[in-house]
């Protein structure tokens, strides 16, 4: 039997006597109170998968790791790597690295996390991960002062910091750190194997208008153009009849990622865990998806979704505001643990 293990070890809050599980009745979510107290939250994300091979649910001793993935790194305070040790995680059984996108808050502890696992170890990207990018930090500042213009012409804003900028991925560093680098713009399998199989989306086709954005800056050819962040990526974890989906941040949107997965399998999702991005959305689009998740796949079965890190509480307190009988949202803490067989 297969157990999988999905471990938030970066998230923005920490709430040390949150009891899911007790309260709601949700038997796949652990928290230990103590470890809780002790971690570090920022803003960013990092998840630490662990599968086992199992022979009871009663007794772990003799569980066997058949994979370890890392997906995303968390921010630059390094608040990963010290809730990876507060709870005793290891690093140096990590088979691979999966990066959601290149931003600050999903790969500070990447070089820091290549560092300690000391081995060849693919780590799965996107190659819009070379280009320098631009976060807006002023509300002076709109597209049409930096769309088109060199980098030079837009450095007083930087020296300002009216933006600020993120620097591409080292690849030198990578290699020296014993990474190997793959820029898959394509679904990338990470695992198949006892009826789990788990996938790195490719790009995910924007269709709603709703989802569209313009906010986003990134340095290519020399100019500043528009940054659709195509390499947002997430995780389709299929087990034999449900879908567990993990999010990163969600630029694409949850109604355009979720379009995606149905196209990739049609079996039912029952979980979604992470960043969804929308912690700025106006109230048409909060209210667009709270319909669009009441309808979009048939059956009475609950859907389970922990809206964390980006999300912001609007979507989950209209969620929750509603009562809708098949969908229940929920917060998560750094140092949750789900648990699926």
């Amino acid at each position: 039997m297969i157990k999988l293990e999905i471990i938030i070890l970066t998230n923005n809050v920490v709430l040390p006597f949150q009891n899911l599980r007790e309260e709601y009745g949700l038997k796949f979510i652990e928290l230990n109170r103590l470890f809780a107290t002790h971690s570090i939250a920022e803003h960013g994300l990092g998840f630490l998968i662990n599968i086992y091979d199992v022979e009871s649910m009663n007794n772990n001793s003799n569980d066997k790791l058949l994979k370890k993935i890392i997906f995303d790194t968390g921010g630059p305070n390094q608040t990963f790597i010290h809730n990876l040790d507060l709870h005793s995680y290891p690093l140096y059984d990590v088979d691979e690295l999966v990066l959601s996108h290149w931003h600050y808050d999903h790969t500070g502890g990447l070089y820091k996390i290549l560092e300690r696992i000391e081995k060849r170890i693919p780590v799965i990207c996107h190659k819009d991960s070379k280009f320098e990018r631009f976060f807006k930090r002023s509300i002076d500042i709109k597209n049409e002062d930096l769309i088109g213009n060199t980098r030079k012409k837009i450095s007083s804003f930087l020296a300002e910091s009216k933006i600020v900028n993120q620097v591409p991925i080292n690849v030198n560093l990578i290699k020296k750190l014993n990474g190997d680098l793959i820029f898959s713009e394509k679904a990338y399998e990470l695992f198949n194997q006892n009826g789990l199989k788990i996938t790195a989306s490719g790009e995910i086709p924007r269709i709603y208008q709703d989802e569209q954005f313009d906010n986003m800056i990134f340095l290519k050819d020399g100019f500043l153009k528009i940054d659709e962040i195509k390499d947002d990526k997430c995780l389709i974890v299929e087990l034999s009849e449900r879908i567990i989906l993990l999010c990163g941040c969600c630029h694409s949107g949850l109604k355009n990622t979720l379009d995606y997965v149905k196209r990739f399998t049609k079996k039912r999702i029952t979980h979604i865990i992470g960043g969804i991005h929308m912690a700025g959305a106006s109230e048409e689009r909060i209210n667009s998806t709270i319909s669009y998740l009441n309808d979009f796949q048939d059956g009475d079965s609950p859907l389970y979704l922990f809206p964390i890190h980006c999300s912001g509480e609007r979507i989950l307190n209209e969620i929750n505001n509603k009562r809708i009988p098949t969908i229940h949202a929920f917060n998560s803490s750094v140092g949750t643990v789900f648990t699926f067989y």
